[in-house]
């Protein structure tokens, strides 16, 4: 049986067939890089989101927790006596839930306390300081009224109670801050608060003004500062981050710590009350309000960046404080606002 002569293929044919074969090389290697930049958009998309819900439920906590003095908030009849030795130092002036500080480019106004100043990092002038005065944890119930006021203050005995732990004690007339002075308040269940000893910052008098009956609640208190500046983890140094410095820190952890980063900006403005109705009249940036113990609610705002170059395919233009910011370095951004009722000041 005869074959015919063998023939291959034509360098024109050739040429086809690779033309075709680039073509549709080329069309895969589109999909599959766009693929993955809407993927990477996506996921930055998803932290940004991830970052402004912490953001949210960390500060907004604090804030509608701010000034707390047991269960009639901060009403013109509930009072609040402060034993401490220096009762009026930035960290132990309770009788002010927020305080606040901006810088306008020449100064912090108001300026910040020295604690803060010193902290390292320190706080970089592109986010306002926060600081809000809080209890800490749930409280505790007493088991037996007092019978005097510089009595014992029993309480389940409890771990989490320790010597020199900063407290409040309140029921719906009023509250009193003081510093527990025993060795063990705690696992006896039983809180000094005497006058004397070494510990910082001390009381200035053992008597509470008064007695407590079983109504009353003790809570620990702790004030604790927002601010940003720069990153200290890995890979993240050229961003700024949210901090916070927590006094006293009761459960151990290291001061000042990172929260998160990425959070290029920080504003805060507060809503005021100025005619005693439990209403904001007007709402103030911070060097603009004189006494923040007329604040009722504040308002939040943050710039998030993400962590990763080309997460943005062109420049944002982005609208923050009511000032256009037009970001150029291609990472994805985001603006966070948040409104919250400072619910103890609320009369």
């Amino acid at each position: 049986m005869s074959r015919g002569p063998l023939r291959g293929m034509t360098l024109v044919e050739l040429m086809v067939g690779l033309t075709i074969g680039l073509f549709l090389v080329g069309i895969a290697g589109a999909l599959f890089l766009g693929s993955r930049t809407t993927f990477n958009a996506q996921t930055q998309v998803a932290q940004l989101q991830e970052s402004a819900r912490f953001i949210a439920e960390r500060i907004g906590t604090d804030l509608r927790m701010a000034g707390f003095r047991g269960c009639r908030g901060q009403g013109g009849d509930t009072t609040l006596l402060n034993l401490l030795n220096g009762a009026d130092r930035f960290a132990l002036d309770f009788a002010r839930g927020v305080s606040v500080s901006r810088h306008d480019g020449a100064a912090w106004r108001p300026a910040l306390d020295a604690t803060i100043a010193a902290l390292s990092p320190p706080p970089d002038r592109a986010g306002d300081v926060l600081t809000v005065r809080r209890p800490f944890g749930s409280g505790w119930a007493l088991t037996a009224a007092m019978n005097a006021g510089t009595a014992v203050i029993n309480v389940t005995p409890t771990a989490s109670l320790q010597q020199g732990d900063l407290l409040l004690l309140s029921d719906c007339n009023g509250a009193v801050v003081f510093q527990a002075t025993n060795a063990t308040p705690g696992s006896d269940g039983a809180i000094e608060h005497s006058a004397s000893g070494g510990l910082m910052p001390g009381n200035s008098q053992a008597d509470l003004g008064r007695v407590f009956l079983q109504d009353a609640v003790v809570h620990r208190l702790m004030t604790t500062t927002y601010y940003l500046a720069p990153s200290r983890r890995p890979g993240r140094s050229a961003q700024l981050a949210l901090w916070s410095w927590s006094s006293p820190a009761y459960e151990g952890t290291a001061q000042p710590q990172e929260l998160l980063a990425g959070v290029e900006r920080l504003a805060l403005r507060l809503g005021l009350d100025t005619d005693g109705d439990g209403a904001a009249d007007a709402f103030a940036t911070p060097e603009q309000v004189a006494d923040t113990r007329q604040a009722v609610s504040a308002e939040l705002a943050l710039m998030l960046a993400g962590a990763e170059l080309g997460g943005s395919t062109a420049p944002q233009t982005l609208v923050f404080d009511g000032s256009p910011v037009v970001a150029s370095d291609r990472r994805l951004r985001s603006v966070m606002s948040l409104s919250v009722a400072l619910r103890n000041s609320v009369r």
